[in-house]
């Protein structure tokens, strides 16, 4: 095993300076993993929206007439719409970066 040299400005990399940019079986596989993570919070954010947009739909037509959970209701379909672009931004940013740290 051959020593590492030591990089004071930034302790944080420091251990990893001296690695080479060799990946090996062990990096393919946290990368897999990142992969499906963020597949597996996507889904999440979609199931989310999904819960939000059928209460929304189910307070509106139960509860016609009650003010309170109409207004409930109308909310909760905008929200869940919003929800769904949200996920998607994230999902779609952190697909980015993890491409990103292998292209380097």
């Amino acid at each position: 095993m051959r020593a590492l040299k030591s990089n004071r400005s930034n302790p944080v990399t420091a251990p990893y300076t001296g690695v080479g940019k060799q990946m090996i079986l062990r990096d393919f596989l946290a990368i897999d993993r990142t992969r499906l993570a963020n597949e597996r919070t996507l889904l999440s954010w979609y199931r989310t929206a999904l819960m939000m947009l059928v209460s929304g739909i189910t307070l509106l037509k139960l509860f016609e007439g009650i003010l309170l959970m109409e207004l409930l209701g109308g909310i909760l379909i905008p929200v869940s719409i919003g929800v769904i672009i949200w996920g998607s931004h994230r999902y779609l940013q952190t697909r980015k970066s993890i491409q990103s740290a292998i292209d380097r």
